[in-house]
């Protein structure tokens, strides 16, 4: 039987991180809630968390007294920096959005060395601070790994570091810590009785959670980046119109204005009606009407470029590897293809729906495309330019094209026909 190591970390970047994040918890004064039960707990467990923003894991794992090895997109191992850390971190890779029997043998073997690890059963980090709804395979992995569960729960995160948002945001942040299976439970407890748990326990809503608490944002910057989330304008349905400057954002089409007050929630600027005062109820709203959008020009066969962004930068790369910038292009959506269009003389690139494996937004501008085992990277010829609005999309085309397989989990397309 092999002696190897599965996802080994280094000692010294441990000790690193502990000291930068417990600095980083001090000055930012977040607190958590911790039971006994949870302190008390013995290695290895399974943690399982909600995820909003890009600090979630170095926060929630730095409080705990075991070191937890978390669960990570590949896509962050393709930065050179990033993938520094993280594999001496013993972070272990996951293909986004794709089925990947790999990282649960990985997980199975750093388990039964008894190492804890830490999973985001929503997959992403949401972009509203609404939880997404849980795949029911995370009670099989569970199950199947027979340690205790502890779940938790950051409360303040989607005004502290959203996902949409480089600036983090002074704000009450605290995180809540349930032991929510002991390994008897694991045992013991039907599925169907975990999974209602489970999803009951990982059950948050910032909104919600915001009005009742009125936490101020000591922040200047409260609007900044916003459009990473909020594509189309409520008033005259522009796409990627908005300029977001400090507490404020604007359509530039039809100058619909917002202001975003101390608290995160909206008031309008100027004589026009507010449709939404939250970030939650604009970004479904949004969601439904583009996936409804989509389907009226799949269904009229329409030739035309349903959205573009110009000017935008194109990175490739295998499947795994650091990621090569290739050219500037306008990357153009129509029903039923992708087309890449290079501003020099060279060849477009025709990514048709068959062979795209996946899309999905990362940080800032920047979309990821998959087709064929090769990974291609696009930034955005500006800041705020939102990368969600593919993904969303390709979400209903995927839909009526009966491509289940594909389909993002968090993205609402069941109600779509096809």
């Amino acid at each position: 039987m092999s002696n190897k190591k599965h996802y080994p970390t280094k000692a010294y970047m441990r000790f690193i991180v502990y000291v930068v994040m417990s600095s980083f918890a001090f000055f930012f004064r977040i607190k958590k809630k911790m039971p006994n039960e949870v302190r008390n707990v013995k290695s290895p467990y399974l943690l399982l968390g909600n995820h909003v923003g890009f600090w979630d894991p170095f926060i929630i794992g730095n409080f705990l007294p075991h070191y937890t090895r978390f669960v990570s997109s590949d896509a962050a191992f393709r930065n050179p920096i990033f993938k520094f850390f993280l594999t001496r971190l013993g972070t272990i890779p996951k293909k986004k959005n794709i089925r990947d029997s790999q990282v649960i043998r990985d997980v199975v073997s750093v388990i039964r060395q008894g190492n804890s690890v830490g999973i985001f059963p929503e997959a992403v980090r949401n972009w509203a601070g609404t939880s997404f709804p849980l795949d029911n395979s995370i009670i099989k992995l569970i199950k199947l790994l027979k340690v205790p569960v502890i779940v938790p729960i950051l409360k303040g995160m989607n005004l502290f570091n959203p996902r949409w948002s480089p600036h983090l945001r002074r704000t009450k942040l605290e995180v809540d810590y349930t032991l929510l299976f002991t390994a008897d439970d694991v045992k013991n407890l039907s599925e169907e009785e975990m999974f209602k748990k489970l999803s009951e326990t990982l059950k948050h809503d910032e909104v919600d959670y915001q009005r009742k608490h009125k936490n101020r944002i000591y922040s200047n910057k409260r609007a900044e980046y916003i459009s990473h989330a909020l594509f189309v304008c409520p008033d005259c349905e522009a796409i990627d119109s908005f300029n977001a400057r400090g507490n404020n954002f604007i359509c530039s089409k039809c100058r619909y204005a917002i202001h975003i007050d101390k608290y995160g929630f909206f008031e309008s600027k100027d004589e026009k009606e507010l449709r939404f005062d939250n970030i939650r109820d604009w970004y479904y709203w949004q969601e439904r009407w583009l996936l409804e959008h989509i389907v009226e020009k799949v269904k009229s066969s329409s030739a035309e470029v349903i959205f573009k962004d110009v000017s935008s930068k194109v990175f490739h790369t295998k499947s795994k590897g650091n990621p090569d910038f290739i050219g500037e292009a306008d990357i153009e959506l129509f029903i039923d293809r992708i087309e890449i269009k290079f501003k020099s003389d060279k060849e477009s690139l025709i990514i048709n729906f068959d062979d795209l494996q996946t899309i999905n937004p990362q940080v800032s501008e920047m979309l990821e495309i998959f087709s064929k085992g090769e990974a291609y990277r696009v930034t955005g010829h500006k800041k705020g330019v939102s990368a969600l609005k593919w993904e969303i999309a390709l979400n209903a085309i995927w839909k009526l094209q009966g491509q289940e397989n594909k389909l993002s989990p968090y993205i609402n397309s069941k109600w779509l026909i096809k």
